[in-house]
């Protein structure tokens, strides 16, 4: 059984979840482009959730014998999310220090 709030899928939906919160808390507009960023990453965390659900053995049937494929295609997901969620990080960080 997948859980939606496990591994990379909640970690996408956690970042999303967080710029939610900036945006209705007015946060945001601080940091526009490193909230872009972070958008991003979430996205990309998201997308590397539902590759790695495709790949499990609870997956879809029809991609099966994709599965070793789809788990790299699912790490290089979550690197990528990793790494938009990291340039975001400091966007966001370097924006709101400058900021007077």
């Amino acid at each position: 059984m997948v859980f939606l709030f496990e591994g990379v899928v909640g970690l996408g939906l956690a970042l999303l979840t967080g710029l939610a919160l900036a945006e209705w808390g007015k946060f945001r507009n601080k940091a526009e482009k490193g909230f872009n960023w972070l958008a991003l990453g979430g996205v990309w965390f998201l997308f590397s959730g539902a590759t790695s659900v495709a790949a499990g053995s609870g997956g879809f049937p029809s991609v099966a014998s994709l599965a070793s494929q789809l788990t790299a295609v699912s790490d290089i997901f979550g690197i990528i999310g990793w790494i938009f969620a990291l340039i975001g990080t400091l966007f966001a960080a370097y924006e709101v220090l400058v900021e007077k």
